[in-house]
């Protein structure tokens, strides 16, 4: 993969990365405090905007593992800096995975065009997260862990589509990010 990334790309994932992180401090709080009033778990919910990040990278970069690299930097940061959401060396594991089950799910939908494409990836990678967080730091039960999966599935989906019309503003503003993939 590194012998195919130009600069351009090199710099948009680390900004992506650094994107991620930045707003974490916002939507974290933010989402918990929605998410209480209905009910949901709370970084199910924000992980609309959290899979944004990686599955806009992944866009606009179009190689395998550009989603991996986003979440191995947020992981890497978070862990040495000690910065918000920080548990150690697991964080690399908790923003790792979720970026690798995007990059993942990608690769197998790659070949359809249409809206999945672009939904399934990120609400992969939210599920992902959404239980590695709970089997790791909340030890919930199954029942409640199975139903926490399902916001998490939607609205890493909807973080999805979001990178999806964000990527069409970008390619419209900045035809240089459009790639055919």
């Amino acid at each position: 993969m590194l012998k195919n990334i130009s600069t351009l790309d090199a710099v948009f994932v680390t900004l992506m990365a650094a994107c991620g992180l930045a707003i974490k401090p916002v939507v974290g709080p933010l989402s918990k405090l929605i998410s209480t009033m209905l009910l949901l778990p709370g970084g199910s919910f924000a992980g609309a905007v959290y899979m944004l990040f990686p599955m806009l990278a992944l866009l606009v970069v179009r190689e395998k593992g550009t989603a991996s690299l986003v979440g191995l930097i947020q992981g890497v940061i978070v862990t040495v800096s000690g910065i918000y959401g920080s548990h150690g060396i697991l964080s690399i594991i908790t923003y790792l995975f979720p970026c690798l089950a995007i990059d993942a799910s990608y690769i197998l939908l790659q070949r359809f065009d249409n809206w999945l494409q672009y939904f399934i990836p990120p609400a992969m990678g939210n599920t992902v997260g959404a239980l590695l967080v709970a089997i790791l730091f909340l030890h919930l039960p199954l029942i409640p862990l199975l139903i926490g999966l399902i916001p998490a599935f939607i609205f890493g989906g909807i973080g999805g589509l979001l990178a999806k019309k964000l990527y069409g503003l970008l390619v419209q503003s900045f035809p240089q990010f459009g790639k055919e993939g």
